[in-house]
């Protein structure tokens, strides 16, 4: 019975603790009330930022083509874009497709990659263009990508990248 009584009376001591130190702590330190909420509840559905902001229109990207550094672009690619795709002829598929011959080649139709919904419902050749609005931002351009790239924003160095994957190429397509 000693023990019974030893037991109950640490965990009354336990309680009355855990009571007094609460009330210190309350007294040392006042919670501040915000005057309105510091997250907004609303009941209306939710809207992705893709939706509520207007896709960016970009310049067409042929006048910078002509005066594009296949050099810089060459050294941008495998600063950014090489850990996920190869552009040698006949080269094996990394994370993204091998992107030899890209330029005017059909979209998600690389050999042995396995594209998403959204590449295989884009349709079309890779022009120019298309691969310019890919590589500025490609979960604007298509939704569902896989590609996991936040994009380049500098006309210059899209310019100066593109020029160097149309030299990726066995006959390179025309500059528009």
């Amino acid at each position: 019975m000693a023990s019974f009584n030893t037991v109950a009376g640490c965990v009354l001591a336990s309680a009355l603790f855990a009571m007094v130190v609460g009330k210190v702590s309350n007294a040392l330190v006042h919670p501040h009330k915000l005057e309105k909420p510091a997250i907004a509840v609303s009941d209306e559905a939710p809207q992705t930022a893709a939706a509520a902001a207007p896709a960016q229109e970009l310049p067409p990207i042929g006048p910078k083509l002509a005066s594009a550094n296949v050099d810089a672009g060459k050294a941008i690619f495998q600063k950014q874009c090489f850990t996920c795709h190869t552009v040698d002829k006949g080269g094996p598929n990394k994370v993204g497709p091998n992107l030899w011959g890209v330029v005017g080649r059909k979209k998600g139709s690389h050999e042995g990659f396995s594209y998403s919904s959204g590449m295989q419902a884009k349709g079309g050749e890779w022009t120019y263009e298309d691969i310019d609005h890919m590589i500025f931002k490609p979960t604007a351009y298509i939704k569902g990508t896989k590609m996991a790239f936040a994009g380049l924003p500098k006309e210059q160095e899209r310019a100066d990248v593109i020029a160097f994957l149309r030299t990726m190429s066995d006959s390179p397509q025309p500059l528009p």
